[in-house]
């Protein structure tokens, strides 16, 4: 199965450069990986705490992990690595991190050659980032390695016999913080019993933006005195359906913020994109379009209500930043594989709707019944505490 391994994730590359004359994001991937030496500490010069995350949204959950090592090894350089493009590219400046790269692919020279250079006193891969030459490599040259924040279910192919190979290279990892029980019985079942159910810490990151808002230029001109719905993630069907709601709602005020930028192309004919707002003309619409990365966690302390897309597609994108603000949240069928998810159907403090008039009928419900806001805070006060069980455990083990 290590064979085959090898041949595969070749061929992932393989298929990526065939792809980028037609894809911007192939091109991206394999652009970001040219010259990578040039964008890599050097490891001889510097003690280097590296963290992986696969894109964006592991990052964002990293941060104020990444922000609590700095402190407390401020002699350290922060290496931050990346997967995938929208990761590298939207991630924006943090004066916690001293370099950013992108991952080379996880062949054995790849993976020789990046920790020959960078020679990391620890590394930390953020949630379901397992890769086995990477780790293969960093365990034979005695690099302590932590996996924060990871969720195991059965059906990972890890727990399949095919998947035996891949398992037994995680042995060599130094911690498991995972995300619950069950996924520390599953390791321990296979023999990883250095593993503490830490929690998400996807709850520190979202209970400290909230504690921490900002203002958001325009919001509070755009919603005036109405109800307002703030959507975001959206794709096409959702934006879809809450057009059309909009229209039929037009005391209601919405705003969609897409998951891919390039929406908002599509959707500025029915609102107003958001960097064409001012004072004057965002007040005469009851659709604004955020075309602007960096904001959506923000935007939900104005909301009445909340919609978070991916439910209808390929998989329900983050709840709880919304939560964080004590908003009722909504959100598509295909939400069975996100535990938070279903809390929040237990607690009471968000549902999901199977299509439009579903959504309709509901907003309709909720919009003008004030619910319990400390319902939403307090399911976020009491999870959060992840980070300070990670930092705890590791801070004694940072080599100088």
């Amino acid at each position: 199965m290590n064979l085959i391994y090898q041949i595969i994730i070749r061929l992932y590359g393989a298929i990526i450069y065939i792809a980028s004359p037609f894809s911007l994001k192939a091109r991206q991937w394999l652009n970001g990986r040219k010259n990578l030496e040039d964008y890599l500490p050097d490891g001889t010069k510097h003690n280097i705490i590296w963290f992986h995350c696969a894109s964006l949204g592991e990052y964002m959950q990293a941060k104020p992990l990444i922000k609590a090592l700095k402190e407390r090894h401020i002699e350290h350089k922060i290496l931050l690595t990346f997967f995938s493009p929208s990761g590298y590219l939207n991630s924006g400046k943090n004066e916690y991190i001293d370099y950013k790269a992108y991952l080379p692919l996880d062949t054995l020279n790849n993976a020789h050659s990046f920790l020959e250079r960078t020679k990391p006193k620890i590394a930390l891969f953020i949630k379901s980032e397992l890769w086995p030459n990477f780790f293969k490599k960093m365990h034979n040259n005695t690099i302590p390695i932590y996996v924060v924040s990871a969720i195991f279910k059965p059906q990972n192919y890890l727990f399949k016999f095919y998947g035996k190979w891949h398992l037994r290279i995680l042995k060599g990892v130094s911690h498991f913080f995972v995300q619950d029980d069950k996924s520390k019985t599953l390791l321990n079942n296979k023999g990883i019993y250095q593993v503490t159910v830490s929690g998400d810490n996807r709850y520190d990151k979202v209970f400290e933006d909230s504690i921490q808002s900002k203002e958001i230029p325009y919001i509070k001109s755009f919603k005036g005195s109405r109800p307002l719905i703030v959507a975001g993630s959206t794709y096409k069907i959702d934006s879809k359906m809450l057009i059309n709601i909009s229209n039929r709602m037009p005391k209601v005020k919405f705003i969609l913020a897409p998951h891919e930028i390039k929406l908002c192309n599509d959707l500025k004919k029915y609102g107003l994109l958001y960097s064409q707002a001012n004072n004057d003309n965002i007040k005469n619409h009851t659709i604004l379009i955020i075309d602007k990365i960096g904001i959506l966690s923000q935007l939900y302390q104005y909301a009445n209500l909340s919609y978070i897309g991916g439910g209808f597609g390929k998989g329900l994108h983050n709840i709880l930043e919304a939560i964080a603000f004590g908003s009722y949240v909504l959100f598509g069928p295909k939400f069975h594989n996100y535990e938070e998810a279903k809390e929040v159907i237990r607690k009471g403090i968000g549902q999901s709707i199977k299509n439009e008039d579903e959504l309709e009928k509901v907003i309709k419900q909720l919009i003008d019944n004030k619910h319990n806001k400390n319902d939403a805070l307090d399911f976020i006060s009491e999870r959060k505490g992840a980070n300070k069980i990670i930092v705890n455990t590791i801070k004694t083990r940072i080599p100088q």
